[in-house]
């Protein structure tokens, strides 16, 4: 995963993520709560909606425009959070440089 990105404001959010099993982790990600939040830089923070792969070996993180019309401008930070067995992991935590369209 790339931990910077350049994203326009006012256009949908979406994002893939592949999950690739360690050897004595689950198998996918079925069982598995996946949540996560877009925090821009002022402080607002945008719960994503998760669509899960039916394998369970990816799933899609998005926001749709008319959300991402309201990020603050500067730097969002993000992370995915995984909860399996009543035990919580993240993941490495992105950034998101967050830039105003140019042209209306």
């Amino acid at each position: 995963m790339s931990n910077s990105v350049t994203f326009k404001r006012g256009t949908t959010y979406s994002a893939t993520v592949t999950y690739t099993p360690a050897a004595g982790g689950p198998a996918n990600l079925l069982t598995t709560t996946v949540t996560t939040d877009i925090i821009d830089s002022g402080d607002t923070v945008y719960p994503c909606t998760i669509t899960m792969a039916g394998n369970g070996l990816s799933f899609v993180a998005t926001l749709p425009a008319a959300t991402t019309a309201t990020f603050a401008l500067g730097n969002a930070r993000s992370d995915i959070k995984f909860v399996y067995g009543g035990t919580v992991f993240y993941s490495e935590t992105f950034r998101l440089a967050i830039i105003d369209q140019v042209t209306d």
